[in-house]
């Protein structure tokens, strides 16, 4: 995954994404799913490759939040502010869904 991603933000970009899946792996091997969502394959992100467009949303939505929940360690107040968005709205994504933050804490 990491050598077939073209890296626009070169040594940065891959310094960044190293440092954030060390932060939420949590044993000792970085697995696929401890990479942002755009190094993942569709396959391996869950992310349809083609469909209908409310099931693309609803899968975009679903990377966006598991990320920010990665980065946050689970705290969803602290991934709503970094979506831009509320605590309140972030919870009726996850229970939407069904997402589990506690799987990012």
């Amino acid at each position: 995954m990491l050598m077939s991603y073209h890296w626009p933000g070169n040594v940065r970009e891959l310094e960044n994404c190293i440092e954030r899946a060390v932060l939420v792996a949590e044993g000792d091997v970085i697995y696929p799913y401890h990479l942002p969502p755009t190094l993942q394959t569709a396959e391996v992100s869950g992310t349809p490759a083609g469909g209908d467009f409310k099931n693309l949303v609803a899968a975009y939505e679903r990377d966006l939040i598991t990320d920010a929940l990665k980065s946050t360690r689970g705290n969803i107040a602290a991934a709503a502010r970094n979506l831009g968005t509320t605590a309140r709205i972030i919870s009726y994504k996850i229970r939407k869904l069904n997402i589990d933050p506690r799987r990012y804490a």
